[in-house]
């Protein structure tokens, strides 16, 4: 098995001091990169053995609860879920290079767990940012498939100024720019907007559905919920109908946390098994550039995850 995480899970003996989510991503991560499967008993035992709980009981009660989970998440992208889930063990359908966006989304959800092991690869974070955009860009034109998707976010390899991004996305929605210099800083490149999505009418004039979308891959993805700002963007592009936000990550949110941040945003929130819900529209619906360069970059970090010791 996987060395438990160094953040989320911690000895519980009076009270259960693991997060759920943590657990989930664990679990997940034994069996897309390790087990090819594992039973209750297993995980328990595991935590046992690992001095997080004394209690069999208390164990198999947070176990029961992160069964329930996984149960949930893979009934979102059914009939594609890499797992079989029944009451006592879960196993694999699937490898991780058959549904490398999985794994791809559950390396950047460890890397909050695994500090020290994602320190390894903070050189490669311009690439983790383009190649999670991609995956968006290709899962929402899978799920929106009458809707017009555009990246946008400046890259090390799309260097376009904002004033060139903002006349790009002006005549792609027919509107008027604004003032760019007056509302926005010297240092943007993007003025937080990496995807552009809306749904155009034959009759081509304003007044249409327009998301305005940020992607973040990070583990600083709370200090980006504000962003784009629909406030400065309403000045940068004179929109005739207010745009909606919208924002991206890779993580798998518990249900109260998904709400929450729901209201934060106050728009479309998507979050991994609603990325992943492209395979319920398409069985292969990621290009195959795009497969290899996921599968090129999650090898390393699968490689030195399961090297790792406690």
């Amino acid at each position: 098995m996987l060395v438990l995480p160094t953040t989320g899970i911690s000895r519980s003996t009076t009270r259960h001091n693991i997060k759920l989510d943590v657990l989930c991503d664990w679990i997940e991560a034994n069996l897309l990169f390790d087990e090819k499967e594992l039973s209750f008993e297993d995980v328990v035992s595991y935590l046992l053995e690992g001095q997080i709980y004394d209690n069999s009981d208390m164990a198999s009660e947070m176990i029961a609860s992160a069964w329930t989970e996984l149960r949930r998440r893979q009934s979102w992208i059914s009939p594609r879920e890499p797992f079989t889930i029944t009451s006592r063990r879960i196993s694999r359908n699937l490898t991780w290079k058959r549904v490398p966006a999985h794994g791809f989304c559950l390396l950047l959800s460890l890397a909050r767990w695994y500090r020290d092991w994602a320190k390894q690869f903070e050189e490669d974070y311009l690439l983790q940012g383009e190649l999670f955009e991609k995956l968006i860009s290709e899962s929402l034109s899978c799920q929106f498939n009458d809707w017009n998707v555009f990246l946008t976010g400046w890259s090390r390899t799309k260097t376009q100024s904002l004033k060139s991004i903002v006349e790009d996305i002006a005549a792609k929605l027919g509107e008027s720019t604004g003032n760019i210099g007056r509302w926005s800083s010297d240092r943007a490149n993007d003025a937080g907007l990496d995807l552009l999505m809306y749904r155009p009418f034959k009759d081509g004039r304003v007044g249409i559905p327009v998301y305005l979308m940020q992607c973040a891959s990070g583990s600083n993805w709370t200090e980006k919920l504000h962003t784009p700002e629909i406030e400065i963007w309403g000045k940068i592009i004179d929109f005739a109908a207010k745009p909606k936000k919208a924002f991206a990550m890779p993580f798998a949110l518990l249900e109260r946390e998904f709400t929450r941040r729901c209201v934060s945003v106050d728009g479309l929130l998507v979050d991994r098994y609603r990325i992943l819900s492209a395979a319920n529209h398409k069985k292969n619906w990621m290009s195959f550039e795009l497969k290899r360069k996921l599968i090129e970059w999650s090898n390393p970090r699968i490689k030195k995850l399961l090297l790792l010791e406690n």
